[in-house]
């Protein structure tokens, strides 16, 4: 139970990232929002997959 809480708290980390990510591309900078959208998505992914 807990390892699967763990892994959907990672995945909401990374669909958020994703979200920002998409949201960006029709922005202003879109290169500023992909930078700031990737980090989420990056935090997600070594969460879920990194070392426990």
């Amino acid at each position: 139970m807990e390892t699967a809480l763990a892994y959907a708290i990672s995945a909401l980390i990374v669909g958020f990232g994703v979200w920002i990510f998409v949201a960006g591309l029709s922005s202003s900078s879109p290169a500023l929002w992909t930078i700031v959208g990737l980090v989420p998505v990056a935090i997600g992914l070594i969460s879920a997959f990194g070392p426990s």
